[in-house]
C-alpha cells in the first residue's frame, strides 16, 4: 500500500493515518473553515490530475495549464485573508436561490468554472480577458455554434494571450474489457464518461477553437496559447496505486482516493486500528474540496454500511441501486471540539457495478 506525503489530501485507504501535527500543514482547499474558501483554493491551488499528456496528443498544439509562479503565491495569499463573505456561494448556497434566468448553472463542472473565473479576475497580476465565449461561423444554413472559449486571459511575465478549457472529473480505474485483453482506464461513477474520451474532445475539439478565425475576432487579438486545465480525483480498487501511473501521465501527487465493495469498505473500516473513525456521504455538491463535518452530520461505520445496503437493494429506485456512493471518513479536527475533518474519501460501488464498468471502459 504506497503512503500518501502528509501535507497532501489522502491517505489511501480508510485505514491510513494522518500524522501528528499534520493539520498545521494542510492546505487551505482543506483547512479552511468557509467552504467558500476551500472550493475556491481547490479550483486554484490543488494539484492537477497529469503531469504530462498521453504520447498520442504530441502532434496536437496543445499543453497543460499552470498558474504563474509569482502569480499563484499571490493570489494564495490573497485567498488566505479574504473575507468568505466576498468569496463566490457555493452550489449549495445558490441552490437556495436560483436565478430565474438560468445563468447560475449548479452543474459542478460550472460551478469550477465559475470560482476560476472569479480567482482570475482578482488574482494579483493576472489580467481575465473574457470568460464564456462563444465561437459561432456562418455555413449555408444559417449560424453554427462550434463551442465555447472556457477563459481568456493575458501571462502577465510574457505578454501572451492565454486560453484555457477547464475541466474537474471524478475518474475510478477498472481493468477495461476490450478484446479479450485488459487494460487500465477511467471511468466517471456514472459509466457516461472516461478520462481519455474527455481528453480527446478538448484537445481535438475544444482547444483548436481558440486559434481561429472567430476567437481572434471576438477576443481582438490572436491566442498564443491553448491550455487545458484539468482537476480532479482519480480513485483506486481498496485505495491500492497500480504501477505504471507515470506512463500514462498522471501526475505523482494527484488527488486520490479508493473505491471498494460495501463488503471490503465495511471490513476495513470496522477493523481494530480504524473504530476512531467516523463517516458521512458526500454530496455530488460537496465533492471538490476537503469535508469539514459537525459531529450531528457524521454517521458510525455500521449505520452507514446498513443505509447503504438498503439503498443497492432498492426495489423501486433503479438509479439508487445502480449508483455508486461517495462516502468520506472524518477524524476530529484539532482543538475544535464537534468538528471533523477528512481523512480519506471514496466511492461504494453496487454488487454489479464493477462488471458493467469494465465493459463501459472496453468500447469504442
Amino acid at each position: 500500500m504506497r503512503e500518501l506525503k502528509p501535507d497532501l489530501v489522502q491517505p489511501g485507504t480508510p485505514g491510513g493515518a494522518t500524522p501528528a501535527g499534520a493539520e498545521a500543514r494542510l492546505p487551505l482547499w482543506r483547512s479552511a473553515a468557509s467552504q467558500r474558501t476551500r472550493d475556491l483554493a481547490w479550483c486554484t491551488l490543488s494539484p492537477p490530475l497529469l503531469a504530462a499528456l498521453p504520447d498520442e496528443y504530441r502532434s496536437e498544439v496543445a499543453r497543460l495549464a499552470q498558474w504563474p509562479a509569482g502569480e499563484r503565491a499571490a493570489w494564495q495569499a490573497w485567498l488566505a485573508h479574504a473575507d468568505p463573505d466576498t468569496l463566490p456561494e457555493t452550489i449549495a448556497e445558490l441552490s437556495g436561490h436560483p436565478d430565474p434566468t438560468g445563468s447560475r448553472s449548479l452543474r459542478l463542472g460550472r460551478h469550477a468554472e465559475r470560482l476560476l473565473h472569479f480567482a482570475l479576475g482578482h488574482a494579483p497580476g493576472m489580467a481575465l480577458m473574457a470568460a464564456n465565449v462563444p465561437i459561432r461561423r456562418a455555413n449555408g444554413h444559417g449560424i453554427q455554434t462550434l463551442g465555447e472559449l472556457d477563459l481568456i486571459w493575458r501571462d502577465p511575465a510574457l505578454g501572451q494571450v492565454v486560453h484555457w478549457e477547464m475541466a474537474a472529473k471524478f475518474y475510478l480505474m477498472v481493468d477495461a474489457i476490450d478484446g479479450g485483453t485488459d487494460r487500465r482506464a477511467f471511468v466517471g461513477p456514472n459509466l457516461v464518461d472516461r478520462l481519455g474520451d474527455k481528453l480527446d474532445h478538448i484537445v481535438r475539439r475544444q482547444l483548436p477553437l481558440g486559434r481561429t478565425a472567430e476567437a481572434e475576432a471576438l477576443v481582438g487579438c490572436p491566442v498564443n496559447r491553448s491550455e487545458i486545465y484539468l482537476l480532479g480525483w482519480l480513485f483506486y480498487r481498496d485505495g491500492v496505486l497500480p504501477p505504471g501511473l507515470a506512463s500514462l501521465g498522471i501526475a505523482p501527487d494527484h488527488l486520490h482516493g479508493w473505491w471498494s465493495t460495501l463488503e471490503a469498505w465495511h471490513a476495513r473500516a470496522t477493523a481494530p486500528e480504524n473504530r476512531g473513525s467516523r463517516w458521512c456521504r458526500l454530496p455530488r455538491v460537496d465533492w471538490l474540496s476537503g469535508a469539514r463535518v459537525d459531529e450531528a452530520g457524521t454517521e458510525q461505520a455500521g449505520t452507514l454500511c446498513q443505509a447503504l445496503a438498503r439503498r443497492f437493494a432498492d426495489p423501486d429506485q433503479v438509479w439508487r441501486r445502480e449508483a455508486p456512493v461517495m462516502i468520506c471518513e472524518l477524524t476530529p479536527a484539532e482543538g475544535e471540539p464537534g468538528v471533523w475533518l477528512e481523512r480519506s474519501r471514496g466511492f461504494i460501488v453496487p454488487p454489479d457495478w464493477e462488471g458493467r464498468a469494465r465493459l463501459r471502459a472496453g468500447r469504442p
